[in-house]
């Protein structure tokens, strides 16, 4: 099996470049991002342009590379941005020939179903980028043509944002407003408790999601802290359905009127039993739960202050001239 070393020297041979695990560079015109997911085995992204996905269109791609004798490389997912191919890098294989074998036939499989380097600005959309650069896409991050100016403008934003949440931002403020955020994403499950006495640990996930905007919204300070006070205030939530469900009931069964329904249910959830009674519930809430907090902690880890300029300065690093647009029509010829 080629080891790390040879393969990260067969990729820096092939004028590929390397950051925070992704490999970039330019291959017969296309840029491209690889992502490894083992010793062995990679994604290979390369940047186009669609203004919609056509049907088929993934098969027809693993096709034209099974032609080329790609045994184990195949087209993964097609977006309007990206093209992504996995293949690996087998114990008989010398690492500068399979990663060039496997990078033409993905190229060529491209040309072959019309697919040209992605020709405009991965974050403007203006024709004729002048550079590359790895830029955010989703969780992921995909080498794209960019405009240098336009990327520039948009770091200088970035850190003026930063700098302002520096200095105004507040974990005052951003707990109110994840706390608000945490009732609105409780609204769901209220209405489903109130119009069928059904509670629906689904829609529990979108409790932390709610709480993580609203505390953006209160213009909460993005440092290490914003993390735990959106988790913290999240699995109040757990709690505060439970009292609901009893208030719904004590209104609805019992004919209580609704200030003393609230006062009664309050002091059930003090009684020693109570969650003794709720335990199993309130485990499939926090399961669900746990859906929408990962998904807050994935973003606003990288949205604090300290990651966000680590992050640019990063993606700062990536920027290069793109060659793809020297000789557009003879950038790729298929093998």
């Amino acid at each position: 099996m080629a080891s790390g070393e040879e393969i990260l020297s067969a990729l820096s041979n092939l004028g590929f470049g390397s950051v925070g695990g992704y490999y970039y560079g330019s291959w017969r015109g296309y840029a491209v991002t690889l992502r490894r997911l083992s010793t062995k085995n990679f994604f290979a992204d390369f940047a186009i342009r669609l203004d919609k996905v056509p049907s088929g269109l993934r098969k027809a791609l693993a096709a034209a590379v099974k032609e080329k004798g790609m045994k184990v490389a195949g087209a993964e997912a097609i977006t309007r941005t990206t093209a992504s191919f996995s293949f690996a890098v087998k114990n008989q294989d010398v690492a500068m020939t399979r990663l060039t074998e496997c990078l033409d036939a993905a190229g060529a499989a491209l040309w072959q179903n019309g697919l040209a380097p992605a020709a405009t600005c991965a974050i403007s959309g203006a024709p004729n980028p002048d550079s590359l650069c790895l830029v955010p896409r989703g969780n992921l991050f995909s080498y794209q043509p960019v405009s240098a100016a336009v990327l520039r403008q948009q770091s200088v934003q970035t850190r003026e944002k930063v700098e302002e949440n520096q200095v105004n931002g507040s974990y005052g403020l951003g707990a109110v407003g994840a706390f608000l955020g945490m009732l609105v994403g409780l609204i769901p499950s209220l209405l489903l408790l109130v119009s069928t006495n059904y509670i629906s640990a689904w829609l529990f996930a979108l409790v932390p999601v709610c709480s993580m905007i609203g505390y953006k919204l209160f213009k909460g300070k993005m440092g290490k802290a914003s993390i735990a006070i959106v988790v913290v205030i999240s699995l109040l939530a757990a709690l505060l359905l439970p009292y609901m469900e009893m208030v719904v009931y004590f209104t609805r069964e019992a004919n209580f009127p609704l200030g003393q329904a609230f006062g009664i249910a309050m002091s059930y959830m003090t009684h020693p039993d109570f969650l003794k009674s709720v335990t199993a519930s309130l485990l499939q809430i926090l399961l669900f739960m746990g859906l929408g907090i990962v998904i807050a902690w994935g973003y606003m880890s990288k949205q604090t202050n300290g990651s966000a300029v680590q992050t640019l300065d990063a993606q700062l690093g990536t920027l290069r001239p793109n060659p793809a647009f020297q000789a557009q029509d003879d950038s790729f010829r298929p093998v």
